[in-house]
Parts: C-alpha cells; sequence; structure tokens
C-alpha cells in the first residue's frame, strides 16, 4: 500500500511517466489493473473509490495506491477521522465528538483510544517532519494535552510541507505523512522518516 494524493489524472501521469517509486525496493512502479471498489464514507455520504494498483518493475511486488484522503484500515475519510480528534482535543468527549462526526460512538471512541495511545509516537512524528520540512520552524509548544500536542505537530508538518510540495488540506497531508498509518495498530508511522 502506498499513499498517493487524490487525483487520479495526475496517478495515471506519474505511473507513465515512472515517477512512483516502490516502497519495498525503490523501483519504478508501472499500472496494473485497480484493487476491489469500496465504499468509504464521507461528509457527503458514501464515496465510492477503485484504487489504482502498481506493480514494481524491479521487485514485482503490488501496491494498493490509496488516495490522500484515506488510512489504512478505515472506512472513513481522514478528514472524518480527524474532525473528530479535534473535538476530542478541545475536551469534547467520546459521545460529543460521535455527535459531532455523525458516526457510531463506538468507532469514534475507537479512533480515539488508538489516538491517545499513539499520541506520543504521532506528535514526534509530525515533529519531525515539519522541522524537516521547515529547518528554520522554531520548537513546538506542547499544549499540555497529548492530542492537542499532536494536532499541533501535524498542523506544523502540514503547514511546511504544503509550502515546500504545493497546497492539500491538513488531514491528507497527515495520510501521506504517516503513508497511511495514522491509527494503524500494525505499523508504526515513524518508519516513514
Amino acid at each position: 500500500m502506498l499513499i498517493v494524493e487524490n487525483n487520479p489524472a495526475k496517478v495515471e501521469a506519474d505511473l507513465a511517466a515512472g515517477r512512483v517509486t516502490c516502497p519495498c525496493c525503490g523501483g519504478v512502479l508501472a499500472s496494473w489493473s485497480f484493487a476491489r471498489r469500496r465504499h468509504v464514507r464521507c461528509d457527503g455520504g458514501l464515496l465510492a473509490l477503485r484504487p489504482r494498483r502498481g506493480r514494481c518493475r524491479g521487485c514485482t511486488k503490488t501496491h494498493v495506491l490509496l488516495p490522500d484522503v484515506l488510512i489504512c484500515r478505515r472506512v472513513d475519510t481522514v478528514a472524518v477521522i480527524g474532525r473528530a480528534l479535534v473535538a476530542a482535543a478541545r475536551g469534547t468527549g467520546c459521545r460529543g465528538a460521535a455527535v459531532v462526526v455523525g458516526r457510531p460512538f463506538s468507532t469514534v471512541r475507537g479512533w480515539l483510544r488508538r489516538a491517545r495511545a499513539r499520541a506520543g509516537v504521532l506528535a514526534t512524528h509530525f515533529s519531525v517532519w515539519a522541522h524537516r520540512l521547515d529547518p528554520n520552524l522554531g520548537a513546538l509548544r506542547p499544549a499540555g494535552v497529548a492530542l492537542a500536542d499532536v494536532l499541533e505537530a501535524m498542523g506544523a508538518a502540514a503547514r511546511a510541507a504544503s509550502l515546500r510540495f504545493g497546497p492539500r488540506p491538513a488531514w491528507s497531508w497527515a495520510s501521506a505523512l504517516t503513508g497511511g498509518t495514522l491509527l494503524s495498530n500494525t505499523s508504526s508511522p515513524s518508519k516513514a522518516h
């Protein structure tokens, strides 16, 4: 799995031009059919996606090219999940955050538990990216609340990435900079450094 910009025409052009690299060996990915169709929940209802697949010309491994509006193994877009995280960082409980995003309490509780469990790793991860992308960035001030610290570091990294590479929504940068593992329990975003 590889996170790419949410622009199918650009992804196709990048694949055709050999600008997408294999996360396993660094080789060049070529077009290789599509992944299964999936439906994800967004603010406007359901979004139908059929992500592109790429195959490495070197090691021959295949990878799903997941748009940056998603993160691994989640049925909601990263922006919806992000709104729940912001609500929780501002002091809203799980039930209130579930109401804010219009999702089941148990789903939102799972997101918040995972984000809180990984808060230290995520804050460090985004802080490293922020300073790597903007070496002149000063120290980030801790907010004293774990989720707020994550959001502060993520915001700084998203601003620096947008200034360097072009604008994208902050939550798309969060997906891209973690390789889609923002709330994953199977791999660490620190592998992306």
